[in-house]
């Protein structure tokens, strides 16, 4: 409710976008019907995130070929369908349709009304499909391939290199997050306990990780929360005092959330697909942003020691 009613304020002001997660987890359908009903706007939905190998074909979301819902989840949050359409109905909305070509599309566009929900595969598809959507009479909703894909421009990765030290903070309970921490601690990074430890790591320019417990069963909202909070509060005291720290690295959306708070963010771009480099005035350092269930084991490695330091 409360995610719906926050929707609800952004007003109905063209052109719109609204980014949902890739793998369909969280509030994303309750905030597009919010959306719908106090705009009276349409909505176009492409959920697809090709460079990450997510693809929408026939209605279903697939990550490297297996619907979403059937993927490993995380702690606190699962999916029980890997069709965006059913997660719109669940939260209300009424003229839903699927849609699987460019053909399919334009015809909905010449009236569009409702929600449409359209396959994609490819990075290209997306740029086609983008092309056909009117601005000022159609929300856009989608992945962050999507979004980019409407705000127009190249999707050339930035080039961006660190010679320090850098702060992996992770709150993300996705195995795959917590298997890339152990990989990365395997390599040599010092897991911290505190504040006081990440501060000493660092100043012996050590990449090091901060990060909430390990949970044993599902976790609810209002732990989750908490830790979260711990965690962000350590972020800030950890950045605050560190000399030399180079980036922060920011595992999972929650953790995102709240290391960042509520003050806007400058987003410079990509360094690679789903990895996002942003400057916040919260921070010195810059922040480099990635979900917790992107890549494989050695992804976060890759980053720091590939991409950042190549």
């Amino acid at each position: 409710h409360i995610a719906a009613e926050r929707a609800a304020r952004l007003g109905s002001a063209t052109p719109a976008a609204h980014k949902i997660d890739s793998t369909l987890r969280g509030n994303w359908a309750r905030e597009l019907v919010a959306r719908h009903i106090t705009s009276r706007l349409p909505v176009l939905l492409l959920p697809a995130l090709p460079a990450l190998g997510r693809r929408c074909v026939g209605g279903v979301v697939l990550q490297d070929g297996r619907p979403v819902h059937e993927g490993v989840g995380d702690a606190r949050q699962s999916i029980v369908s890997s069709r965006p359409a059913e997660h719109l109905r669940a939260a209300g909305a009424i003229a839903v349709v699927e849609l699987a070509a460019p053909v399919d599309l334009a015809t909905w566009v010449a009236a569009p009304r409702g929600f449409a929900v359209v396959d994609a595969s490819t990075d290209a598809d997306l740029d086609e499909l983008v092309a056909m959507w009117p601005r000022s009479a159609v929300v856009l909703a989608g992945t962050s391939a999507a979004i980019a894909a409407g705000a127009g421009g190249q999707r050339a990765q930035i080039l961006r290199r660190i010679s320090g030290p850098a702060l992996v903070v992770c709150g993300s309970a996705n195995p795959v997050a917590r298997s890339q921490l152990a990989a990365l601690a395997g390599v040599g990074t010092t897991i911290a306990r505190d504040a006081a430890s990440a501060l000493s790591a660092l100043a012996a320019r050590r990449d090091t990780i901060l990060t909430t417990p390990v949970p044993s069963g599902r976790v609810d909202h209002g732990a989750a929360h908490v830790e979260a909070a711990r965690l962000a509060a350590q972020v800030s005291e950890v950045a605050g005092k560190a000399p030399g720290l180079a980036v922060i690295v920011v595992i999972g959306g929650d953790t995102a959330a709240s290391v960042l708070g509520d003050e806007p963010v400058r987003v410079l771009g990509s360094v690679t697909p789903g990895t996002a480099w942003l400057v916040s005035p919260r921070y010195r350092a810059p922040i480099v942003t990635r979900a917790g269930g992107f890549g494989d084991q050695h992804a976060l490695a890759e980053l720091l020691w590939g991409t950042l330091r190549s």
